[in-house]
C-alpha cells in the first residue's frame, strides 16, 4: 500500500509541477507525419515507460488483497482471501491477459495525450494521435461486446459447457446484434430528419446504443454495490477493519475512504440531477440549454444564478480551463483516481460478492462460493472488470475533455464543422452520463431495502487461516474424525446430534465441521440438491482444495441427472495414483448415458475385484429379468455390497419372497450389529409376516440408539406411532395430499417421491426403474423399450401412402412439379419429426425426460402401474440403484429406466415366458404389508409366541448385540476431550486410511500394468484413455435366452 501511494503521489505531483512551468497557448496545431523530429516521439516513449511499471507493479499491488465473502450461516459470512501478496496477484493475472491488455491500451492512449500536453502543448504530432486513437478505440469497441457476452452467459444452463465452435458462433451473433441495433438507431434518426441527414444528437444516440451493455452493467453494479461500499468505507474512515479493507487502514486510506463516502452520499442526488437535466434539454430545448449543461445541470445552474460567490468561482474556472497544463493535471488526476482507483474498487467489490447479498439487480457472474473455489470464476470476474469497463471509463474521460477543454483538444475544429459544437458536445456527454445514472438510480432504489439488514450481518475475517492453524495445532481435529466415522457408518443420528451440539473451540473450525456433517447427512438421505449446495459451502470454506467435496458435488449432479455438470466437476481432479474413486465416478457418469457415454460393456473387464463395478453388472442382470438375484458367492464384504443387499431385501419383499428377504436381513444384522438399516429391513420383513410386536421390539432398540435418525422416525410412523411429517422419510411413509409435491425435486433418486405426485410416473422410473419390477413381472412387461406396433403401422402404412395420394392429386390439379414437392416436403417433415423426437428422448434430465414419458405410456399399455396401493410400505427406506463411494461413504445414484438401452436384445417371447413363471410364483405367496399400521394396534393385537424376548435375540442371539452397548454409550455419554499432539506429530487432515474405510484401490487392470513400467505420479481425472480390455477366456460365458439365472450380458 505504501508503494501504491508513492506512485500515485508522483503522478499527481508531476502534473502539479507541469501546471506551474508550462506556458499557456492560444491555438492547437497538428504536425504532419512528414515533419519528422525526434522530440515528437518523446510522448510515446514516456507513455510506454510509465505504462510498463503500472502493468508490472501497480496493478498487482492493487489486487494483492482480494477477498470473497459467502454465507455459511444465518446472517453470518466468512471472508476468505484470494490473494495475499503481489506474487499471488501476478499468478492470478497471468490468466486474464486479454482483459489486462485492453485496460493497458486505454490507459496508454491517455498517457500519450498527457505527454503531448506536457512537452509541447501547442503542437500535436499526427502519428502519436493515431497511435493514441487506436489504443483508445480498440477497448472502447470491445468493451460493450465483452460485457454483453458476459451478461448473457448468466442465462446459460448450469454445468453445460459450450464448445469452441458454439462459443464462437454465440459471440459472432451478439456482435451482429449489437451492430444491427446501433445501425437501426442511426437509420431511425435519419428517417426522422427532414433532409435525411444524421444529426449530432442521433449520432450520439447511436454511440449510446452501442455502449449501452457496458453502461447498463456499470449502473447495475454501482447501484447494487452502494450499500456495501458506503457501510464498509465508512468503517474504513473510522479505522476499523472490514470485508473490503481487512487490514487496519492508515491515515491516507482513511482520508480517501472519507472522500469516497461523501461522493457515495451525493450519488443518488447527482444521478437524479443528470436524468432530469437530459430530459429537460432534449424535450424542452431551452434557449439557455448550453449554459445549463455547462454549469452542472439544473441543480448546478440554479446555484450559479442565485449565489454570487459560486458565480465568481465558476468565472475563474472558465479562465483556468483555457490552460493546457490544467488539462494535463485533469487527465493525470483522472488516471490516478478514475482510471486506476475506480476500476480496482469495482474489481474488489465484484470479487467480494457484495452486490449479491448487499443489493438487488446486480450483475452476478458467479456465486461467491464459486469465486472462492474456482480459478475460472476468478478469471471471469477480472476479465469482466478490466475488459468491460476500461473502454467505458476511457471514452467517458475523452468526452468530458472535449466538453470542458474543447479548445485544447485535437480535431475540435473538425468536429465543429460536422455539427458537434460546444452545445452538442455537452449534450452528448450528458446523455452518456445520464443513461448510466438512470440505471444506477433504478438499481439503487431496488437495493436500498437491503441497507438495514446489511448492517446486521456479521463477517468473520480470515477464518481459513485460523481454521488451518487450529487443525494443524490439534494434529487433525477430533471433530473431523467423528464426522467421517459417522458418515461411513451411515450414522445419521450421530451426524444430526453433532450439528445440534454446542462445541467449544474455534468458531470457524466448528462451523466447517458442522457443514461437513450436514453435507454427509443430506447426501446419505438422497436430498441431492441441498447436498450439492452444502458441498459447495464446504468447498468454499476449504478454499477449493477439498476434493472429497468436489466428488460429492459430481455425485449429486449425476443423481440429479445433470451429467454435463458432473463431468465438469470431475474434470482435472488431482488424486494419487491407485485411488480409484474418482475414476469410478467418471466411469459411472459415462455409463449413465447409454447414447453418448464414452464407455461400453466391454470396459467392465478393465476392472477387477471392484464391488462398485460388480454391483453395477448385477444390477443390469436384475433389470434384464425384473428379478432380484442375491449372489451368495460374492467375494465382497464391504459396505457397498451390504447396502446393495438391503436394496435386494426391498425387491424381494415386493415380489413376495418373504422368507428369503427375512433371512437376508438377519444376515445383514449379524454382519453389522450397530447398523440402522439392517434392523429396519428386519422390522419391515416381520411386519410383512404379521409379527408386528417383534418388529416393535426392534423399533424400541433403534429409538434407544438412533432416536434422531429420520429413518427410525419413519419406521415409528409405519408402526402406528404419531410422528411429525417434516422429514422426507416420514412423509413418504404416511404423508398424503399436495404437500408431497415438494419432495419430487428434493430427492431425485427416490422413486417413491415421484409416485406420490400425480403424473410423476416418469420421474419415478427416471429415479429408479426397479420400483416397477414387481408389477412388470406380474403383467409380463419386458424391460426393453420398443415402439408400439400400432405406431409403426400408422407411420408406414397410413401417413406415407396419404402423402403419396395427396401428391398425385396435386400433380393432377396444379402440376407434376408441385405434386412432387408436396410429397417430398410432407415425407421429410414426417421423418424429420420422428428423428427430432428420437433425439429429444436422448436428452438426459430428471423431470419430464422424453424417453421416460414414452416408457411410462408403455407401462400403462401393459397395465403396469406401481403406486402406494401395491408397493410394500417402507420400500423407500431400503431401495437403491447404482452405488458409488466417496471417501468410503456409500451413496445411491438410482437406476434410470433409459438404462434398458444397455441391455442385450432378448427375444420378447422368451422374456415374457420367464416373467410368466415369476408371476405364477408371486401369485401363490402372501402379499406384503402395503399400508402403515393403525394407531394403538399394540393394545388390541395379542403378542406372538415368544414376543416377550427381543426378536433379534431370539432369531440371532448375542451376535445381534455385539458392540451395541459401547455404541449407545458413545452417543449418550459425555464426549471425550480433544487430545492435541505435539507439533512434530501433526498430520494433514486429508490423510486417510483407504483400506480401513473400504475405498477401492488399484482395481483397474490397465493402470496396474502401466504402473509396472512407469514411476508413481499423481493422475488427473478425465485425462486418461480407456485401457485395454481384459476378458477372461471361459467357455461358460454364454447363456441361453431362456435361463433364469443370467450370468453375463452376452
Amino acid at each position: 500500500m505504501r508503494n501504491n501511494r508513492k506512485r500515485v503521489h508522483i503522478l499527481i505531483w508531476s502534473a502539479l509541477i507541469s501546471f506551474f512551468f508550462v506556458q499557456p497557448v492560444s491555438a492547437v496545431e497538428i504536425a504532419d507525419a512528414t515533419d519528422f523530429k525526434l522530440e515528437y516521439y518523446y510522448p510515446v516513449f514516456i507513455a510506454f515507460a510509465i505504462a510498463v511499471p503500472v502493468w508490472r507493479w501497480f496493478i498487482p499491488t492493487q489486487l494483492a488483497n482480494l477477498q470473497v465473502a459467502f454465507e455459511i450461516d444465518d446472517d453470518l459470512y466468512e471472508v476468505h482471501k484470494i490473494t495475499g501478496s503481489m506474487s499471488d496477484a501476478r499468478e492470478l493475472l497471468g490468466n486474464v491477459k486479454y482483459g489486462i491488455g485492453l485496460y493497458m491500451m486505454g490507459m496508454t492512449g491517455i498517457l500519450i495525450l498527457i505527454a503531448e500536453l506536457l512537452l509541447e502543448a501547442e503542437v500535436y504530432y499526427k502519428p502519436n494521435l493515431i497511435i493514441a486513437g487506436i489504443l483508445i478505440i480498440v477497448p472502447v469497441l470491445i468493451s460493450p461486446w465483452e460485457t454483453l457476452n458476459t451478461q448473457l452467459r448468466i442465462f446459460e444452463t448450469g454445468g453445460k459447457k459450450a464448445g469452441l465452435l458454439t462459443g464462437l458462433l454465440r459471440r459472432l451473433t451478439t456482435l451482429l446484434i449489437l451492430i444491427g441495433v446501433t445501425f437501426a438507431t442511426l437509420l431511425y434518426g435519419i428517417q426522422l430528419s427532414s433532409d435525411n441527414t444524421l444529426s449530432p444528437v442521433w449520432l450520439a444516440a447511436g454511440m449510446l446504443t452501442f455502449m449501452s451493455p457496458t453502461i447498463m452493467a456499470y449502473g447495475r453494479i454501482m447501484g447494487a454495490s452502494w450499500n456495501m461500499l458506503i457501510i464498509n468505507k465508512w468503517r474504513t474512515a473510522k479505522g476499523r477493519a472490514n470485508p473490503i479493507d481487512p487490514v487496519k487502514p492508515r491515515f491516507f486510506n482513511r482520508l480517501f475512504s472519507l472522500i469516497l463516502v461523501l461522493f457515495l452520499l451525493t450519488m443518488p442526488v447527482t444521478a437524479l440531477n443528470g436524468i432530469v437535466t437530459v430530459f429537460y434539454v432534449l424535450f424542452n430545448d431551452p434557449a439557455n440549454g448550453t449554459e445549463v449543461l455547462n454549469y452542472g445541470g439544473i441543480i448546478g445552474h440554479s446555484l450559479y444564478t442565485r449565489i454570487d460567490l459560486i458565480s465568481e468561482l465558476l468565472f475563474q474556472w472558465q479562465f483556468i480551463k483555457a490552460l493546457p497544463q490544467f488539462l494535463s493535471l485533469y487527465l493525470s488526476l483522472n488516471i490516478a483516481i478514475v482510471g486506476l482507483a475506480f476500476i480496482f474498487e469495482l474489481t474488489r467489490n465484484l470479487i467480494l460478492g457484495g452486490q449479491s447479498f448487499g443489493g438487488l439487480f446486480g450483475v452476478t457472474l458467479d456465486s461467491p462460493r464459486e469465486i472462492r473455489t474456482e480459478v475460472k470464476a476468478q478469471n471471469r470476474q477480472l476479465t469482466f472488470a478490466f475488459a468491460g469497463f476500461s473502454g467505458y471509463t476511457v471514452l467517458l474521460l475523452v468526452l468530458v475533455c472535449y466538453k470542458e477543454f474543447g479548445d485544447l483538444m485535437p480535431f475540435t475544429p473538425w468536429l465543429e464543422d460536422r455539427g458537434f459544437d460546444e452545445g452538442n458536445r455537452l449534450l452528448t456527454t450528458w446523455m452518456f452520463i445520464g443513461f448510466g445514472q438512470a440505471i444506477f438510480l433504478f438499481t439503487w432504489l431496488l437495493s436500498i431495502i437491503r441497507y438495514s439488514p446489511l448492517l446486521k450481518l456479521r463477517f468473520d475475517l480470515n477464518p481459513d487461516e485460523r481454521r488451518e492453524g487450529a487443525v494443524k495445532f490439534a494434529g487433525g481435529d477430533w471433530m473431523r474424525d467423528l464426522v467421517d466415522e459417522a458418515a461411513i457408518n451411515e450414522d445419521l443420528d450421530g451426524l444430526i446430534q453433532f450439528q445440534r451440539r454446542s462445541i467449544d473451540g474455534d468458531a470457524a473450525l466448528v462451523r466447517h465441521e458442522k457443514a461437513r456433517a450436514r453435507m454427509w447427512e443430506l447426501a446419505i438421505r438422497g436430498l441431492w440438491p441441498k447436498a450439492i449446495e452444502e458441498a459447495k459451502k464446504v468447498l468454499a470454506q476449504g478454499g477449493g482444495d477439498d476434493d472429497i467435496a468436489r466428488m460429492l458435488i459430481a455425485t449429486g449432479h449425476m443423481a440429479s441427472r445433470r451429467l454435463d455438470a458432473a463431468r465438469e466437476a470431475l474434470h482435472g481432479l488431482q488424486q494419487p495414483e491407485g485411488y480409484d474413486e474418482p475414476e469410478l465416478l467418471a466411469f459411472v457418469c459415462e455409463w449413465l448415458d447409454p447414447w453418448q457415454g464414452m464407455v461400453t460393456e466391454d470396459d467392465f473387464w478393465d476392472w477387477e475385484n471392484n464391488s462398485c463395478i460388480d454391483h453395477l453388472q448385477a444390477l443390469m442382470r436384475m433389470m434384464r429379468g425384473w428379478q432380484p438375484s442375491p449372489n451368495d458367492d460374492s467375494i465382497h464384504n464391504d459396505r457397498l455390497t451390504r447396502v446393495a443387499k438391503l436394496s435386494m431385501v426391498s425387491l424381494m419383499r415386493a415380489q413376495r419372497k418373504h422368507d428369503d428377504a427375512l433371512a437376508l436381513s438377519l444376515k445383514l444384522v449379524r454382519e453389522e450389529p450397530t447398523g440402522v438399516r439392517p434392523r429396519i429391513a428386519t422390522a419391515l420383513c416381520l411386519i410383512d409376516k404379521g409379527d408386528w410386536h417383534s418388529a416393535r421390539s426392534i423399533l424400541t432398540e433403534l429409538k434407544e440408539s438412533d432416536g434422531q435418525d429420520p429413518r427410525v422416525m419413519a419406521l415409528s410412523s409405519i408402526l402406528g406411532q404419531v410422528v411429525d411429517e417434516e422429514e422426507i422419510e416420514v412423509a413418504l411413509a404416511v404423508g398424503k395430499g399436495k404437500k408431497m409435491k415438494k419432495w419430487i425435486n428434493s430427492a431425485p433418486v427416490n422413486a417413491i417421491a415421484g409416485l406420490m405426485v400425480k403424473g410423476g410416473m416418469d420421474e419415478a422410473i427416471s429415479a429408479n426403474v426397479m420400483i416397477a419390477a414387481h408389477e412388470a413381472s406380474r403383467r409380463g412387461m419386458p424391460p426393453i423399450y420398443r415402439d408400439s406396433i400400432l405406431s409403426t403401422v400408422f407411420n408406414w402404412l397410413v401417413l406415407l401412402p396419404t402423402w403419396i395420394v395427396l401428391g398425385i392429386f396435386v400433380s393432377q390439379e396444379i402440376g407434376q412439379a408441385q405434386g412432387i414437392v408436396i410429397v417430398l416436403s410432407l415425407t421429410m417433415i414426417q421423418f424429420g419429426g420422428r428423428r427430432f423426437s428420437r433425439q429429444q428422448r436422448r436428452v438426459i434430465r430428471h423431470r419430464d425426460q422424453k424417453a421416460m414419458l414414452a416408457y411410462s405410456k408403455r407401462m400403462k399399455r401393459f397395465k403396469v402401474v406401481p403406486e402406494r396401493s401395491n408397493i410394500p410400505v417402507g420400500t423407500h427406506l431400503l431401495l437403491s440403484g447404482m452405488l458409488v463411494t466417496v471417501n468410503g461413504v456409500v451413496l445411491d445414484l438410482g437406476l434410470p429406466g433409459w438404462m434398458s438401452e444397455r441391455l442385450p436384445k432378448d427375444s420378447e417371447k422368451s422374456v415374457k415366458a420367464r416373467l410368466m413363471r415369476q408371476a405364477k410364483i408371486m401369485s401363490k405367496s402372501r402379499p406384503p404389508r402395503l399400508q402403515p399400521l393403525g394407531e394403538g394396534w399394540w393394545l388390541k393385537r395379542p403378542k406372538e409366541d415368544g414376543a416377550d424376548i427381543p426378536v433379534l435375540e431370539r432369531l440371532i442371539g448375542a451376535v445381534a448385540y455385539r458392540g451395541r452397548p459401547q455404541y449407545i454409550q458413545k452417543k449418550t455419554g459425555r464426549p471425550s476431550k480433544a487430545i492435541a499432539s505435539s507439533p512434530g506429530q501433526s498430520r494433514t487432515v486429508s490423510n486417510i486410511n483407504m483400506t480401513q474405510r473400504g475405498i477401492p484401490q488399484n482395481t483397474r487392470v490397465s493402470e496396474r500394468k502401466q504402473r509396472l513400467n512407469s514411476p508413481r505420479k499423481d493422475v488427473r481425472v478425465g485425462s486418461k484413455t480407456i485401457g485395454p480390455n481384459v476378458r477372461p477366456n471361459t467357455t461358460n460365458s454364454l447363456t441361453k435366452e431362456s435361463d433364469d439365472d443370467l450370468l453375463s450380458f452376452d
